[in-house]
């Protein structure tokens, strides 16, 4: 469920994007026959829009079509981190790392590490997956 949303957000990032150029072109034909400074303005302002979607949306597309990912493992720890929306930082041999999946009925914090399994993208190091085990190899929580 949690990659058909992600994915749906994807789709959306490209959905504006390409209604922004294509209001950045409106903007442009009318700002030619008017000459009105709003009409510029809309049409700056909206390819920066579209800029800040493409930005969203391309890398994460590129890592997802071809499949590039790095699973690494190791030892970590998980903290709150604190945001509106909800939400742990991993921290990952130094690395930090935010995912939206709160682990529930475990201990954890800064002083609490566990054995992790992090699934990465290659192209821009955002977390996808993350699995804690205790140190017996048990796992405690799993987003796979």
């Amino acid at each position: 469920m949690k990659e058909v949303i992600r994915l749906a957000q994807i789709f959306m990032f490209w959905f504006v994007g390409f209604m922004c150029v294509l209001s950045t072109f409106m903007y442009a034909l009318q700002w030619r026959s008017e000459r009105k400074l709003m009409k510029l303005l809309g049409a700056i302002f909206s390819i920066c829009i579209a800029i800040i979607c493409f930005m969203i949306a391309v890398p994460d597309t590129y890592d997802r079509a071809l499949g590039r990912y790095e699973t690494e493992t190791g030892k970590c720890y998980v903290v709150d981190n604190q945001s509106k929306q909800g939400g742990v930082t991993l921290w990952f041999e130094e690395e930090s790392y935010d995912f939206s999946d709160i682990p529930e009925d475990v201990a954890y914090g800064p002083g609490t590490l566990f054995d992790c399994t992090v699934t990465l993208t290659k192209v821009n190091s955002t977390g996808v997956d993350y699995v804690l085990k205790s140190k017996d190899g048990d796992t405690l929580f799993s987003t796979y």
